[in-house]
């Protein structure tokens, strides 16, 4: 395990670059991905990605000799911000994703950089952004007390910023995900109509993360008061309107009241909330986790001599989904966010 990390480690630290564009260095997913246009030099192409950087930061992290290099990194994307105050899908130059964000994971990237090194000072320099950040997620991904995947109308429009279901889908981070096939996107509302089981669960995760982080940095009582309050409705409403007796496992509801049956290892997310009960995590380990034609699957997968191994790990989609394809981006690959998060 340890030469696997050494491995990880130098393939992140390997895009490492500086651009006059930011304040300082970091380490972009990759060196091919370019969003800057009309640049001056192709030297100082880039994109920042929003849960991709955050996470790379935590790759970075688990090595002392990295570790300012995880901080650096961690603050561009951070600081990325718009001026509502969301961390944007992406960042380059300038140029924003002004209608979509991702996943949030940066207030639990920050708890596990503090855990490792106990530094307070970035807890206190990006605290604010992280708690601006999940207050957008309130303000315009809330509907009826969960959060949807959404895009939201912005003066440009091209590419990269539609308004429509493409980029309501890359605010998943999982952009070809089977759970989104189809076109259920509202424009009125800027919202798929469909309730997001891991985007809840994460949001909730955030919120726990910047309660605990804001009590080490002394933020105000009524300040961690509200945050967990927050926290503690997700969870509710998570438990009551999302868990799917028939599948037994969490899933996306569409607003018609009707369950989707994709199913990703996002499912598993609320297992960081605490909002499942005993049984709900055994049915959601015996009937899916630790399913051998599900998500525990080996290298002979799909031959019927597939066993108990889960040598491939977790799938982004039920193996047994129609559209799982074994190498299929996130229709079958197996992709190091998810797997992290699950671990978590």
């Amino acid at each position: 395990m340890a030469k696997l990390l050494m491995a990880t480690q130098a393939a992140v630290v390997w895009n490492w670059i500086y651009t006059p564009a930011e304040f300082s260095p970091l380490a972009p997913v990759s060196r091919g991905w370019n969003f800057i246009t009309n640049g001056f030099s192709e030297d100082f192409g880039y994109v920042i990605f929003d849960w991709d950087n955050e996470l790379a930061s935590l790759l970075m992290a688990h090595s002392t000799a990295s570790k300012e290099m995880a901080y650096s990194n961690l603050i561009q994307v951070v600081r990325s911000k718009t001026y509502k105050g969301f961390i944007p899908n992406f960042s380059a130059g300038g140029m924003k994703s002004q209608d979509r964000t991702e996943p949030p994971v940066g207030a639990k990237v920050l708890e596990e950089l503090y855990k490792l090194y106990d530094d307070k000072w970035i807890l206190a320099l990006l605290w604010d952004d992280l708690a601006d950040n999940i207050d957008w997620f309130f303000r315009e991904r809330l509907i009826h007390g969960l959060i949807a995947l959404g895009s939201d109308s912005v003066s440009y429009q091209g590419r990269w910023s539609g308004h429509d279901m493409q980029c309501a889908r890359f605010e998943s981070g999982l952009d070809n995900s089977p759970m989104y096939d189809g076109d259920f996107f509202d424009p009125k509302t800027n919202l798929m109509q469909m309730y997001d089981v891991g985007m809840t669960s994460l949001v909730i995760m955030e919120l726990e993360c910047l309660a605990r982080l804001g009590r080490v940095i002394d933020k105000p009582h009524d300040v961690i008061f509200d945050m967990t309050e927050r926290a503690k409705q997700l969870r509710n409403n998570l438990s009551e309107k999302l868990w799917d007796e028939n599948q037994g496992v969490y899933a996306n509801r569409h607003w018609n009241g009707t369950f989707t049956t994709r199913i990703s290892p996002t499912s598993f997310y609320p297992l960081l909330t605490g909002a499942p009960s005993m049984l709900q995590v055994s049915s959601m380990m015996k009937n899916w986790l630790l399913n051998s034609s599900k998500f525990c699957i080996d290298q002979t997968w799909p031959d019927s001599s597939n066993s108990d191994e889960c040598w491939w790990g977790l799938p982004s989609i039920a193996a047994d989904d129609r559209a799982f394809p074994a190498l299929g981006y996130w229709r079958g690959y197996i992709w190091g966010p998810m797997a992290q998060i699950v671990y978590w």
